[in-house]
Parts: structure tokens; C-alpha cells; sequence
């Protein structure tokens, strides 16, 4: 894996991190939530129909099935947000979806992960499950409440392989490629993301944007600005390897609870990161 592509991943980690604390900041994390995605969809239209051509043909299904992946991650992940439900497995959502992608990108995106690759990412795994997760929590966690989980991790996976491949399919016929992909992918997911929202809400959302509307449009940037990082990623690197990389989020979200919302690292905590941090490194000189 390439330096710039390291540096593209870890910076859109701490993106991913910034914008999750925007989320958990917020007095309503659906309206929040929701603000992040509707103005991400409204932003990425305004892109697409001002500078950018309309796709091809065989391009709509890719952007199309892109969008709706990450809005039903993006709904399942804010509604168990919401009910409080995941917060207690949250190391199983993240740490399942790189173990999904390692088993499954060899037979549908074409990524053999070398040995080195295989230790990296079980390592960074590692190191995610043990910074994020709290004692006793599993064990007191309901069935449904790690299906629930599980569920989000696969949808993590589903997306990313779907990505990996779709980026590598349309990148190289359209100018602008990655920016293209995006953008589009974005308009799909925001569509649903913001009925979604209105269900939910409604009746709530005008007086909710009065006050908040510069914390979606931050987040929506902050956002769509990490997840193109990713794609460059994904074009350039194996789909494995970059979405381990990307779990380095959660360090990033633990310095941010230190010092922006107060919360304790705990001694517990260093190991852990450590752990994270031999395992990004390890990717580094994996291939």
C-alpha cells in the first residue's frame, strides 16, 4: 500500500470520526443524522447536474446500488443510535466488517490478501474490538441486539466491496472519476435517507434546521469528503486492506471524546491503540 494511499485512509478516519462525534453530539441524532445525509444527497446534486456528465448506461445499476447500500447502513446504523441498542456492541459492528471483506474479496473483487495482509488485519481488528468495547457489555448484550450489530457490520462489508468494485468499473471511463462515482452514490443514498427522516421526524425537521443546519452542512461535507478518500483508496489498493485501515477512526474518535466532549481514555485504552497502530503500520509494507 502506497504512502499517499495511507495518508488518504487515515485522514478520511479522522474525518469518519469527526463527523460520528457531530452525530453524537447533537440533541436529536435522527435529525442530525438526517440533516448530514440530506445535505450531502442535495449538495452531490447540485455537483452532478452543474459539472459533471450523466452516466452511461451500464453505469446506473453500480451508482444506483451504491446509494442504497450506504442509506440503508446509514438508516440501520442511526436507528439503533437512536433506541441505544448498538452502542453496547459497536466493536462487533465495526470489527466484523473487515473480517467479512478479507473472506469475501478474493472471490468477488479479485484482492488475494498476502500473509502479511492476513496478520495486519487481524491485528488492527484486534486492536479495534478491544479500544471500543466495555467490560461486561457483551455479556449483558440481548441476541437481538448483536444481530443487530452484525448486521450493520455486513452492511459495512456489502458496501465496500460493492464500491471497490464500482469505482474500479466506472473510474477509468469518466473523467473526474472518483469525484463522479461520489457524487452520484450520494444522490441515490440521500433520497431515501431523507424520506426516511421525514417518517421519523416530521413535524420537527424546519424548527430543528433553524438551529442546526450549519451542523449538517459541516457534517455533510466533512462526510462526503472522507468517503471520497475511500474510493480513491479503493481504486488504488486492495478493498481489505483499506477498510481495516479505515477502523483507525475509532482511535481518532477516542482522542476526540478526550478532548473535545471530556470523556477518559482509560489505561485499558493504550494497549489497544497500539495494537491499532501495529496494525495500520503493518498494512503499510503489507504488499
Amino acid at each position: 500500500m502506497s504512502t499517499t494511499v495511507v495518508l488518504a485512509v487515515l485522514l478520511a478516519a479522522l474525518l469518519h470520526a469527526s463527523w460520528n462525534a457531530l452525530v453524537k453530539g447533537g440533541s436529536d441524532r435522527w435529525l442530525t443524522s438526517g440533516m448530514i445525509g440530506g445535505f450531502g444527497g442535495i449538495g452531490s446534486l447540485i455537483i452532478v447536474l452543474a459539472f459533471l456528465p450523466l452516466p452511461q448506461l451500464h453505469h446506473w445499476p453500480w451508482l444506483i446500488g451504491s446509494g442504497l447500500l450506504h442509506a440503508a447502513y446509514f438508516i440501520l446504523l442511526v436507528n439503533a443510535y437512536a433506541h441505544g441498542d448498538l452502542s453496547k456492541v459497536y466493536p462487533i459492528a465495526r470489527g466484523s466488517a473487515p473480517l467479512i471483506i478479507v473472506a469475501l474479496s478474493a472471490p468477488i473483487v479479485g484482492d488475494v490478501p498476502n500473509i502479511w495482509e492476513l496478520v495486519a488485519v487481524l491485528v488492527l481488528v484486534a486492536g479495534v474490538v478491544a479500544l471500543t468495547i466495555e467490560p461486561n457489555q457483551i455479556v449483558s448484550t440481548n441476541m437481538r441486539t448483536i444481530v443487530l450489530a452484525l448486521v450493520t457490520g455486513a452492511c459495512i462489508a456489502a458496501y465496500s466491496l460493492f464500491d471497490a468494485l464500482g469505482i474500479r468499473t466506472i473510474g477509468p471511463e469518466v473523467e473526474n472519476g472518483t469525484l463522479f462515482y461520489l457524487c452520484w452514490i450520494m444522490v441515490f443514498a440521500g433520497i431515501p435517507i431523507i424520506t426516511a427522516t421525514y417518517i421519523v421526524r416530521r413535524g420537527h425537521i424546519v424548527s430543528y434546521m433553524r438551529g442546526h443546519a450549519l451542523r449538517g452542512i459541516g457534517g455533510a461535507t466533512i462526510a462526503i469528503t472522507s468517503y471520497g478518500l475511500v474510493l480513491f483508496a479503493f481504486a488504488n489498493a486492495s478493498v481489505a486492506s483499506v477498510a481495516a485501515l479505515r477502523e483507525t477512526g475509532v482511535v481518532f474518535a477516542a482522542i476526540i471524546g478526550v478532548v473535545v466532549l471530556g470523556e477518559r481514555f482509560g489505561k485499558r485504552r493504550i494497549p489497544a491503540a497500539i495494537l491499532v497502530a501495529l496494525g495500520a503500520g503493518t498494512l503499510k509494507f503489507a504488499n
